[in-house]
């Protein structure tokens, strides 16, 4: 990682933890951050992709809309912004929320994303993320055709000896606000598509961001640049994971009594399961720990919450007390803080305990990965339900109004006169569109497969 002056930062400094990314120990050390890179899939993973990309991580953006890619050139090079075309329709630009179509134009482009795969700039990394709206048709739809060469690769070049893939997700679910049965279909069917890879452990923690929580960000102020500019909700929903992922990501550069080295960070990261990063800042020493520990995984201000019970039990998890140098933590604080996470999460914690010169006040981070996807999940399915039931009342409404009308008497009113018409149809073979015996293409790539 750069140093921090030399980053293209935009808006992320606004809720950045720059007392921890500026402290002497971080920047002495940077050399040493994870080499992370990111695969932004359609409109919605691009943009979280942009956000990390500020940080210097390789960033590829890949959508069959190059306008919805434009937001980003000044980020993202022109060879990095990757348009999918479609043979079957040519003047085709984007899907509108189609995930199914934009699954077939994935496949039809399956070479772009083998081939993406096989970059350097992914073989070599440390770990790779790919971002994704699941509401959407394009990145929704590629998510399958994307992952099934990116595990292949991952576990091939990049496995950890645990045989754990490198490989992770960062999504989005769509709220409430946003209307019908295709945002919720696309997003049922995306979570379908990750359940299954988790299942047969080929990717690592799928991170979630909940669009839902962030209805209610404009009841109180929106974060503001210092020219007033607002920051739109989804957009600062993605600089608090971004800013999660970074900060975190810095922790295996700091010395302290309890290290959490960039092995254990990278095995939490690349457990497969459904997992959340947050952070309370400001812990007094007198703050009852079991509150504040609950709080810091139970509550999160834009990814999903968990069903945390009492039977359940992590897949993964990591606690991190970072305090200000000047101020010596009590040794029980920090000792205790591990203890209440490890009951919390019923699970093996991989910890650390760090003091930072620039650091004002004690900062805890916890990372938890569950088998149990997000509880939003079974909102969507009945959130799908009410509007199957409204698109049906609708469709209903409209035949009826139709009927209403009384005119069928003017069915036959345009009539073709003439006795033998063509029909385009009747002349059309299968057979010699796509031909009876015609060899399949084939892809010279042996090692991997379309798994898919």
């Amino acid at each position: 990682m750069k140093a921090i002056n030399e980053l293209k930062l935009g808006a992320l400094p606004l809720i950045l933890n720059k007392q921890l990314l500026d402290s002497e120990e971080v920047q002495r050390e940077r050399s040493r951050f994870p080499k992370q890179a990111v695969i932004g899939l359609g409109q919605g993973g691009g943009r979280i992709a942009a956000e990390l990309s500020r940080f210097g991580m390789d960033t590829f953006l890949v959508n069959s809309s190059k306008s919805d890619m434009e937001e980003h050139r000044d980020l993202i090079p022109a060879d990095r912004r990757i348009v999918t075309k479609s043979e079957k329709h040519p003047n085709l630009e984007g899907t509108d929320k189609n995930a199914q179509l934009g699954f077939n134009i994935a496949v039809e482009n399956k070479d772009i994303y083998m081939d993406l795969a096989r970059k350097p700039e992914i073989t070599e990394a440390e770990f790779v993320w790919l971002s994704v709206s699941l509401g959407g048709g394009t990145g929704n739809g590629a998510l399958k055709v994307a992952l099934s060469y990116l595990s292949q690769v991952r576990k091939k070049v990049a496995s950890l000896p645990d045989g754990k893939v490198t490989l992770g997700v960062i999504c989005s679910l769509p709220s409430s606000d946003e209307k019908g049965t295709s945002f919720r279909r696309n997003a049922l069917a995306g979570v379908s598509v990750l359940q299954n890879l988790i299942n047969e452990k080929k990717i690592g923690n799928v991170l979630v961001i909940d669009n839902e929580k962030i209805r209610n960000y404009y009841d109180e102020k929106a974060l503001e640049t210092k020219n007033k500019t607002q920051i739109d909700a989804k957009s600062y929903s993605n600089m608090v994971v971004t800013s999660s992922i970074v900060e975190v990501s810095t922790i295996p550069l700091l010395n302290g009594r309890s290290v959490l080295d960039k092995t254990e960070l990278l095995s939490t990261y690349s457990t497969p399961g459904w997992s959340s990063i947050s952070k309370v800042n400001g812990l007094k020493e007198e703050n009852k720990l079991e509150g504040v520990i609950e709080s810091l995984f139970k509550d999160n201000e834009v990814l999903a919450n968990y069903d945390y019970k009492e039977d359940t039990r992590a897949l993964a998890g990591a606690v991190a007390v970072l305090y200000p140098s000047r101020n010596n933590i009590d040794p029980r604080i920090a000792d205790s803080i591990y203890t209440i996470s490890a009951d919390f999460l019923q699970s093996k914690v991989n910890h650390a305990i760090a003091n930072v010169n620039k650091l004002e006040s004690i900062t805890v981070y916890g990372l938890s990965v569950l088998s149990t996807p997000p509880t939003r999940i079974q909102q969507l399915r009945e959130e799908l339900k009410q509007w199957e039931q409204i698109e049906k009342e609708i469709e209903e409404k409209q035949k009826a109004d139709a009927v209403s009308l009384g005119l069928d008497e003017f069915n036959d009113f345009f009539t073709v006169d003439n006795e033998e018409t063509s029909n385009s149809m009747d002349e059309f073979s299968f057979e010699d569109e796509f031909g009876s015996d015609k060899p399949a293409k084939k892809v010279n790539l042996a090692d991997l497969k379309d798994d898919f």
